[in-house]
């Protein structure tokens, strides 16, 4: 195949290596059998239809004109991305925070600038003007949710710019790492799709919400005919409700977050179990009622 490619498009190369500054006049791409093959094809020589037939029988790679990558982070590219080696670090385990940037016109030499020195022991990596990852190493103290919550807020404020993170898991540097970052991204992508939140994610938080944005049409259905109809457009009910739920089912705790008497908040959680006959002291009820709650959320 890649013959005929490269007889098809005669001013194609290819490369044993993805270069560090890839010609943003081409668009490239990843073979692979054996052992990796890039090849790049100059974008004047190229159609749309045939850039999506490429793209279905070949790996795309996505090259930013304004993003320049050197040392950790051009190692970390060239080991997550394109096969390279695995890069020298001094801890055994890392994990990706990734985030994306909300807006149209973004200063990245600023933006970089502030996430290094919100993050200085850590390899920043960008892979679009609006996207990228932070490499943290396993250490003694790491980066908390609060923490990047305070940093989200501090973007806003600041520079009017909305950014979402996705804290990933700590993972074992090993060959394997690449395909467990690849799925990560994708649980990152599905989010920001769903909100436009400035929010920060992790696993726990993520799943139930993909979770709730995918159930078959038949379990939709019987969420519409059941829980969903108690909440109808009653959106103070489903907000206490999730609350309540995310506070571990502790009313004290769910009042002080709601502001409102804890009086108040049990009178609202008896009239949503009068209208659908549900317990959410009951394990199994309070996540389908969660599940539900998201899946209007999010719909």
């Amino acid at each position: 195949m890649i013959n005929k490619i490269l007889a098809y498009f005669p001013d194609s190369v290819t490369h044993n290596h993805f270069p560090a500054h890839p010609s943003s006049e081409h668009h490239w791409f990843q073979f692979t059998e054996e052992e990796p093959i890039w090849i790049s094809i100059p974008k004047e020589q190229i159609s749309e239809d045939q850039l999506d037939l490429l793209k279905n029988l070949l790996q795309y790679i996505e090259t930013d004109p304004h993003t320049v990558l050197t040392g950790k982070a051009l190692a970390w590219s060239d080991f997550l991305f394109h096969g390279g080696a695995i890069p020298p670090t001094a801890m055994e385990e890392v994990r990706f925070i990734q985030f994306r940037l909300q807006a149209k016109h973004i200063e990245t030499e600023e933006i970089n600038e502030a996430l290094q020195g919100f993050f200085p022991e850590h390899t920043i990596l960008w892979r679009k003007d609006s996207y990228g990852m932070i490499i943290e190493e396993k250490k003694e103290i790491i980066e908390d949710a609060d923490e990047l919550q305070s940093i989200s807020a501090t973007f806003e404020s600041d520079f009017f710019i909305k950014i979402s993170f996705y804290i990933g898991k700590f993972q074992t540097i090993s060959r394997q790492l690449p395909g467990f970052f690849t799925n990560e991204k994708q649980v990152f992508l599905e989010l920001v799709k769903l909100t436009n939140r400035g929010d920060v994610f992790t696993f726990e938080k993520a799943f139930p919400m993909l979770l709730a944005t995918q159930l078959p049409d038949h379990l939709q259905d019987i969420l519409s005919h059941s829980i969903l109809d108690a909440f109808g457009d009653d959106k103070e009910l489903m907000t206490t409700i999730k609350t309540f739920l995310e506070s571990n089912s502790n009313v004290s705790l769910a009042a002080k977050k709601l502001y409102v008497h804890r009086n108040t908040l049990q009178y609202r959680l008896d009239k949503f179990t009068e209208k659908t006959g549900v317990q959410l002291k009951d394990f199994d009820a309070a996540i389908v009622v969660y599940l539900a709650g998201l899946y209007k959320e999010m719909g």
